[in-house]
């Protein structure tokens, strides 16, 4: 959950891209949404309503390799997002275009950092976690 990051790189990527203001906001703003889940899983599954705690949890638990399920990252959602976003417009497609430039470089980091995407290639698709629990 590295906000900063991801709005910095998705935001790049959008103005190499030659997009307009808005267009690159919009990017942006995907590249950090999709991590609503990361959240949602600390304040329901993990019962911490503290944001210093939760930001130390998030940290220990990156550094100790240990994924959880955080469902807008699964490749299912996301291709979901791009159906859902071919008919609605071209900004709910800048939406999804960040939320895809975020986990891809979700996983390029642990490849880097951790020379593998395991453990958490079990976590990027839903079908897999199912079929792994």
């Amino acid at each position: 959950m590295q906000i900063i990051f991801h709005f910095l790189i998705n935001i790049i990527i959008a103005f190499l891209l030659k997009l307009n203001l808005v267009e690159i906001i919009l990017v942006g703003l995907g590249g950090i949404l999709i991590d609503i889940d990361h959240v949602f899983y600390i304040i329901f599954g993990e019962k911490i309503y503290s944001f210093k705690k939760a930001v130390k949890f998030h940290k220990r638990e990156f550094k100790l390799m240990r994924p959880h399920f955080f469902f807008l990252h699964f490749i299912e959602i996301i291709f979901i997002l791009l159906i859902i976003s071919y008919f609605v417009n071209w900004y709910a497609f800048l939406i999804f275009f960040g939320f895809l430039l975020h986990w891809l470089a979700d996983a390029l980091k642990y490849i880097y950092v951790y020379k593998s995407l395991n453990p958490w290639i079990k976590y990027y698709s839903l079908i897999f976690y199912l079929v792994k629990k």
